[in-house]
């Protein structure tokens, strides 16, 4: 299903602070379909699909311009 990450990877990969990170993977949880992107291991071990997060991004830039 591809690489999976922590949020502090995503950190430093995408330069977005923790907190926009963790905002991001709450939005991701409460869609049907992004939610299977993020895989929880245990009670605080969550790790997030690389390629899954990518594209949510493309979603949300898209759903900007839609707005604008």
């Amino acid at each position: 299903m591809g690489d999976l990450v922590t949020r502090q990877e995503l950190c430093v990969r995408f330069g977005f602070s923790l907190r926009t990170i963790t905002r991001d993977l709450q939005a991701m949880r409460s869609n049907e379909y992004f939610k299977k992107y993020i895989e929880k291991f245990g009670h605080r071990t969550v790790r997030i699909n690389l390629a899954g997060y990518e594209e949510y991004l493309r979603f949300k830039e898209k759903e900007y311009k839609k707005a604008l």
